[in-house]
């Protein structure tokens, strides 16, 4: 389900697979991520590929405002090694993105 439309979305275009719209980040948003992941995961010790892939259909499908035509994370084939090179490179220029909302760190100046 796609998220509602906001005035801070911003917008991705990821070499090969599309244009993605995503909201900015909130508090909120966190929140429903780990519920979302938490519902993913059904209660059991994630593994160390459930924990990375849970993460990612959590991440994008609450931040998604808008995803090209065909993009269905819910319907891509677990099969195909594809699939989880997509998501990967969808979430990362994500999260690229938002780390570049982050401000600078000061450089140490020694006086």
């Amino acid at each position: 389900m796609a998220r509602e439309a906001q005035k801070t979305d911003f917008t991705i275009d990821v070499e090969g697979i599309g244009s993605f719209t995503f909201a900015r980040r909130t508090m909120r948003d966190e929140i429903r991520i780990q519920r979302e992941f938490a519902r993913i995961i059904d209660g059991v010790e994630p593994t160390a590929w459930l924990e990375q892939v849970g993460g990612w259909i959590s991440d994008l499908g609450v931040l998604t405002v808008e995803a090209p035509e065909g993009w269905d994370i819910e319907g891509m084939d677990p099969l195909d090694d594809d699939t989880y090179a997509k998501m990967a490179k969808v979430h990362a220029a994500l999260r690229d993105k938002e780390r570049s909302f982050r401000g600078k760190p000061a450089a140490d100046s020694k006086e």
